[in-house]
């Protein structure tokens, strides 16, 4: 296959290499879609605020207050050690109504248990008033997702989408001369194929073609697998300004990882791709005749450290009743990356074309990237009696503000940047919760929304429009063993719709293959605390 692009042009060969290495992180920047999913997260953290669905900026003595409202370290009596065991189940329902493809639903089912949560409170010995310290871990959203689809499709292949634009090649006579970066990777492993006898007909003609026969009935089969988690590390106190009034402050460290892996396989289950003008020469003078089977695999691994402070207030207004205030300044992100593709084409009479390991560089690299997320503003009310607690909050947040930068390729982050400013809006995210307390136990329950941001309507794969805003339901229990001793129960569960390109939108594709999702993520969370 390589003979095709002839020896006088072999330094243009090179140059592609070595440009495509220098530009890897324009390929593997991440969109404004993969920053958004690493700086959301879940509503709450930690059992008992997670039976409440995360509402409590109005002041609860939790060490979750350093994530919601740091003021709420004011209100605790005593000081306190406690953790948590947090255990995930998603499930993700897939099925696509794309033109030409016949699906096979798969609901795919993915679990994982850790450590969610570990803290310190303590309280200090005050002639009046208070004043609370407090260092935490917690587990801030999870990414833990599986998603699988199969079926058949006479309309549209994977190959079309590789198929180079003009600008992405250039000619010398009718020789190739010069392949853009993924189109390079792509022909390289047989996904699509240059023909010079095309230019002998007709100059002007187009020279290249895919690896399957348009029209031809091919089985389709993919799998996307996201694993990785967010983490913060807190660092607050919080003084009583006045009588019945909390200020507090927190210092923020957060890290975590995100694994993408996703493989895609197309299959001439019927034999149909014999087509002549489908056939390949490679170096020596064979043909390899005959498109049998195909694969095209991806994986990204980020690895993300940020750092932001929270600054909040907290008072006692009337008899039972407090309101609260909270500022999250941006988070700085930064992201390290590493990302590549392996292309695979097999052929009936046995032979086989593949790109993508070592020494093959083109679309694979290293990339670092920064990520500042806008700045989060809070407010909650909240009814606090011996028998009953409500709480309520809102927190508005300006996602149009997300920026991502990078020391190279200042041009495409500046598009990516305004892209992000036109394409995305400010949104209000409530929860609510209550809890009862009986004695000794503690019931829970609440509801949390998370409006989606992006300002621009989505469809699904049969035309109907896309609603991607999260909702959250919550339940919980706790029961004071003793006057030291607490265990607690939270449950957590986050549905929401989306949407998933099977492959990437070619200059040329007539049809897109859309895999709709319905995605539902249960947390279950139980912790001990112990008081002093």
């Amino acid at each position: 296959m390589n003979a095709m692009i002839q020896k006088g042009s072999l330094l243009s060969v090179v140059l592609v290499f070595v440009l495509a290495a220098g530009m890897a992180g324009q390929a593997a920047a991440q969109t404004a879609e993969d920053a958004l999913r690493f700086t959301e997260r879940a509503p709450a953290t930690g059992p008992r605020m997670m039976g409440l669905a995360g509402a409590g900026i109005s002041g609860v003595a939790d060490y979750s207050a350093l994530f919601n409202n740091p003021a709420g370290l004011g209100f605790f009596q005593r000081s306190s050690i406690s953790g948590s065991l947090n255990a995930v189940y998603a499930t993700d329902a897939s099925f696509s109504r794309s033109a030409g493809f016949s699906p096979i639903g798969i609901d795919e089912d993915v679990s994982e248990t850790n450590i969610g949560n570990f803290a310190y409170v303590y309280r200090a010995p005050t002639r009046q008033g208070s004043f609370v310290i407090g260092l935490a871990f917690n587990q801030v959203n999870s990414f833990e997702r599986d998603l699988r689809f199969a079926g058949t499709n006479s309309r549209s292949t994977i190959s079309t989408s590789f198929l180079p634009s003009e600008s992405e090649f250039t000619l010398i006579g009718n020789s190739l001369d010069a392949l853009d970066d993924i189109p390079f990777a792509a022909f390289n492993g047989g996904l699509i194929e240059f023909y010079p006898e095309f230019l002998d007909e007709d100059p002007d003609a187009y020279p290249f073609l895919e690896a399957v026969v348009p029209g031809s009935t091919i089985e389709q089969t993919g799998s996307v697998i996201e694993r990785g988690r967010m983490n913060e590390v807190s660092l607050g106190g919080a003084v009583e300004a006045s009588k019945g009034v909390m200020v507090g402050l927190s210092a923020n460290l957060a890290f975590g990882e995100y694994d993408f892996n996703s493989v895609f396989e197309e299959a001439d289950v019927n034999n149909e791709n014999v087509a002549e003008d489908y056939s390949v020469f490679l170096d020596d003078g064979n043909l390899l005749e005959g498109f049998g089977f195909l694969s095209y695999r991806q994986f990204v691994q980020s690895e993300l450290l940020g750092i932001n402070a929270r600054l909040g207030v907290a008072a006692e207004v009337a008899e039972n009743v407090r309101i609260g205030l909270s500022i999250e300044t941006p988070t700085y992100y930064s992201v390290e990356e590493d990302f590549g593709a392996r292309y695979e084409t097999f052929f009936d009479d046995g032979g086989s074309l593949s790109y993508g390991e070592f020494p093959d560089d083109v679309g694979n690299g290293f990339f670092d990237y920064e990520i500042l997320t806008p700045w989060r503003f809070g407010a909650g009310v909240g009814f606090h009696s011996d028998v009953v607690t409500v709480l309520a909050d809102a927190e508005l947040v300006d996602w149009s503000q997300l920026e991502l930068d990078a020391d190279t390729d200042r041009a495409f982050f500046d598009d990516l940047n305004r892209s992000i400013a036109d394409d995305y809006d400010m949104v209000i995210n409530w929860r609510g919760g209550i809890e009862f307390r009986l004695n000794d136990f503690m019931l829970r329950g609440g509801v949390a929304y998370q409006p989606d941001p992006l300002d621009v309507t989505l469809f699904k794969s049969d035309g109907s429009e896309l609603d991607r805003d999260k909702l959250f339901f919550s339940a919980g229990m706790g029961y004071r063993v003793d006057n030291r001793f607490q265990i607690d129960f939270g449950w957590m569960q986050g549905r929401f719709d989306t949407g998933y390109f099977a492959y990437p939108v070619g200059p040329l594709q007539g049809d897109d293959l859309l895999i709709d999702e319905e995605v539902s993520q249960n947390q279950f969370v139980v912790g001990v605390s112990f008081f002093f």
